[in-house]
């Protein structure tokens, strides 16, 4: 059976370090990924994924330094892929996505899953820039 990959790039209006906060909050990810993909952190460097009926475990590497993320490693031949933020200029980033997708899944639907992801990440990270910021104490 044959594996689709797909590449593709996008730019993001925001630094690359807000952008790769997004992308590493593991607990998070099902707010930028597209319908019909469920997330789960699965362990302190794994992930579960529902990919409709089928399941499975992704090792997970995030080199901060290089605002890389690495999933599946070399010995998975299904559902594994890299994603780097690149930093373009003060509040500019792009963010460039190699992903193999499921046995027997079409190469052109593999390309637009990952477009709505993308487009998905770029109103999440937009969203999570103009929300005040967070606090778990009241202050008076």
């Amino acid at each position: 059976m044959s594996v689709a990959t797909a590449e593709r790039t996008t730019s993001v209006l925001a630094d690359a370090e807000a952008v790769f906060d997004v992308v590493t909050d593991l607990e998070h990810l099902s707010a930028w990924l597209p319908a019909g993909v469920e997330v789960e952190r699965y362990g302190p460097d794994v992930v579960r994924l529902w990919l409709g009926e089928d399941v499975v475990e992704r090792r997970v590497a995030v080199d901060w330094d290089r605002l890389r993320i690495d999933w599946g490693g070399r010995s998975a031949t299904t559902c594994h892929g890299t994603l780097r933020v690149l930093r373009l200029g003060p509040g500019r980033s792009a963010v460039t996505v190699r992903l193999t997708g499921p046995a027997g899944f079409p190469a052109p639907r593999l390309d637009d899953w990952l477009a709505a992801a993308l487009d998905a990440l770029v109103t999440t990270v937009h969203a999570e820039r103009a929300a005040p910021p967070r606090s778990t104490a009241a202050s008076r």
